[in-house]
């Protein structure tokens, strides 16, 4: 995600400039009298590349705004002041289509989607035409760090002298303005790239990871930009406790939402973490089928076979045929989006067999399942517990272990993946 810019693009090109090289400089009148220095410039939301609206200072007066058409020039040596510059007294509170950059923009955070993790805004990057200040970059490289320090000279001489080749002296890592946006005017809480379907690229485990790193305040603002879909996938990345709390925060409608794109399992063991009137206040929310279903898994204990297992799952008849199979498959490909193997059921849902994707391949479409079904190696009760499930799926080499209750009936399965976490957690 980062731009490239070369390394002293902006003295290169008068018409760029770093905030580094202008904030804290002095502020003059029209006579050369020093009227304080500079704390803070204001933009104005609305734009890709937002015009400066005004600047802050600090002087014996306190805290004054100026608006930035009053400025005569500025340099690195500081700003001057028209004549007919009239001063006021800045905002206690950020407006809430205005961002003064130091207070708001600087030091804080960004997710960079294409590393996949969060970076920290270390400069701002303008660009000057027709007397107009834009905004066009934040700098989330260590130069900018470097810079803002005043080492800049002193490092780049250094590193030049041992490492002439080092990539560090090549180029600021810039992204571009229009990609970063406030998620909420308050102070502190993390910014991030506006383009939502950019974040939905994220493997689900990174983005997971991403919110992780944040304080639960940014969490929540972070929830709140994503779809259902990529929120889901990445909540169950996440440990159940923080995503209980997440959900917490949010309303029963749009919780109940997510936990419907959930796995079944995953979702039963978010809401249980969940305190009892919050929970049932989601479990309202929900579609009356996903909601029954989620019930139903959390009677069972969670170090138990019943509250290992998803109730998602491919199930057929013998009398099908492989066409038929490949066909269904298809139908809930976005519901159940992992799948390797079916099951085979009797007309009363009690399992007979399994297939896997192979079969469906090597076998003519007329072919009815019955014929080419094979008896799970294994199969597990409710209430089996978790070290009897692991085992069986390490013996047997099985993806999946289904659960059935004692007639039979197929209740669910227990996929490996959910089998490795909590043997994982158990440790």
């Amino acid at each position: 995600m980062p731009e490239t810019a070369a390394q002293g693009e902006s003295a290169a090109d008068p018409r760029f400039r770093f905030l580094s090289s202008i904030i804290g400089r002095p502020v003059r009148g029209p006579d050369g009298a020093r009227l304080g220095k500079l704390t803070d410039l204001v933009v104005a939301t609305g734009e890709p590349y937002p015009l400066v609206e005004s600047l802050v200072l600090k002087g014996r007066e306190g805290r004054r705004s100026y608006p930035w058409s009053s400025v005569e020039r500025f340099g690195n040596g500081g700003l001057t002041l028209k004549a007919d510059a009239v001063a006021s007294t800045p905002p206690d509170q950020p407006l809430s289509d205005r961002i003064p950059l130091v207070e708001e923009i600087l030091d804080k955070q960004i997710v960079d989607v294409h590393d996949a993790k969060l970076v920290r805004v270390n400069d701002l990057h303008f660009i000057e035409l027709k007397g107009q200040l834009r905004i066009a970059h934040v700098d989330v490289g260590l130069r900018g760090l470097v810079r803002r320090m005043g080492w800049e000279p002193l490092v780049d001489r250094a590193i030049g002298l041992l490492r002439p080749k080092a990539g560090y002296l090549k180029a600021d890592q810039l992204v571009s303005w229009k990609l970063v946006q406030p998620l909420d005017q308050s102070a502190g809480k993390v910014r991030l790239e506006v383009a939502q379907r950019l974040l939905a690229t994220l493997h689900p485990a990174d983005l997971a990871e991403i919110m992780e790193d944040l304080d639960r305040d940014q969490r929540t603002v972070l929830l709140e930009r994503l779809d259902v879909e990529t929120a889901a996938e990445a909540l169950e990345e996440i440990e159940p406790e923080m995503t209980a709390q997440l959900l917490e925060d949010v309303a029963p409608e749009r919780a109940a939402d997510i936990l419907e794109e959930m796995a079944p399992d995953e979702a039963a063991d978010v809401l249980s973490e969940l305190p009892g009137e919050t929970r049932d206040e989601v479990l309202a929310a929900m579609e009356k089928p996903e909601a029954r279903e989620v019930e139903a898994l959390l009677a069972y204990p969670h170090d138990q076979a019943g509250g290992l297992m998803t109730t998602d799952r491919l199930q057929l008849t013998a009398e099908q045929t492989v066409a038929e199979a490949i066909a269904e498959l298809r139908r809930r490909d976005e519901e159940i989006p992992f799948l390797y193997e079916f099951f085979v059921v009797d007309a009363k849902g009690r399992l007979l067999g399994n297939c896997t994707l192979r079969d469906l391949v090597l076998n003519d479409p007329s072919t009815r399942l019955g014929a080419i079904m094979r008896e799970p190696p294994a199969t597990m009760l409710v209430d089996d517990r978790l070290e009897d499930v692991a085992t069986a799926a390490a013996k047997y080499n099985m993806l999946s272990v289904p659960v059935v209750a004692p007639d039979g009936m197929l209740l669910g399965i227990v996929t490996v993946d959910d089998i490795l976490a909590e043997v994982l957690d158990a440790r």
